[in-house]
């Protein structure tokens, strides 16, 4: 199986490529491994939607992967998670597109998009492997929220947790989801909170988001071990 690993960041992306001893491709930023008999593409995207949508495409149109998985870290909105905890994407959408209905209106016809429930199952059996190994490690499956905005303020934080019932927050999952709904193809996002998304989250961001990026990536393993 062809499967596509997206990462926005450096520290996201390097421990996917040491595990599955990847090579770069011909094409910038988009490396190619194997693991357990499946061949994995690994994008470095950059930060942001764009960044994400454009390389999600390359990788469906120019490798052809059968099931995206968009691994990272992210601030957290909810109460139910604290740092270093998964959150897994039942569903996404965009906190900063407004008008949202438009998206009903028009193409893909929908502002929710929904996770592959096999790909979402997977996640959640991983982050039980992880939480019998590490003390005090919790997940959740729910609502991501994504938006071009690092955010760093804690009035913002608890709006968009009462809005969305959200997770955490974001700048590149939703427009993961959206080019694989456009496309058919499967995919699910999971992120590691690396910080509150409140006024010390830069700080707290630089400290955790290494060892958040490798939840995260041991999750994604695990996931792709049973497929």
């Amino acid at each position: 199986m062809k499967i596509g690993i997206i990462g926005a960041l450096d520290c996201e992306v390097a421990q996917f490529c040491l595990d599955f001893k990847a090579s770069e491709t011909k094409v910038k930023g988009i490396y190619q491994g194997e693991y357990n008999g499946h061949t994995v593409y690994i994008s470095l995207v950059g930060v942001g939607k764009v960044n994400a949508a454009a390389n999600a495409q390359r990788l469906i149109d120019l490798f052809g992967v059968e099931c995206v998985i968009n691994s990272g870290v992210a601030g957290c909105t909810t109460k139910k998670l604290g740092i270093c905890d998964v959150a897994i994407s039942d569903k996404l959408t965009y906190h900063d597109f407004y008008p949202i209905d438009c998206l009903e209106k028009y193409s893909p016809y929908t502002s929710e998009f929904k996770a592959d429930e096999k790909l979402v199952k997977l996640c959640e059996n991983a982050c039980k492997k992880l939480s019998e190994n590490e003390e005090n490690f919790k997940y959740a499956v729910g609502m991501i929220v994504t938006g071009d905005q690092f955010i760093e303020d804690s009035n913002v934080v608890k709006r968009l947790g009462e809005k969305y019932n959200s997770l955490c927050t974001e700048m590149e999952g939703a427009a993961v989801a959206h080019v694989c709904t456009l496309n058919e193809v499967p995919f699910v996002v999971i992120r590691a909170m690396s910080d509150n998304a409140d006024e010390k989250a830069d700080m707290s961001f630089q400290e955790m988001a290494s060892v958040a990026a490798k939840h995260a990536c041991f999750v994604a393993k695990d996931m792709i071990e049973n497929l």
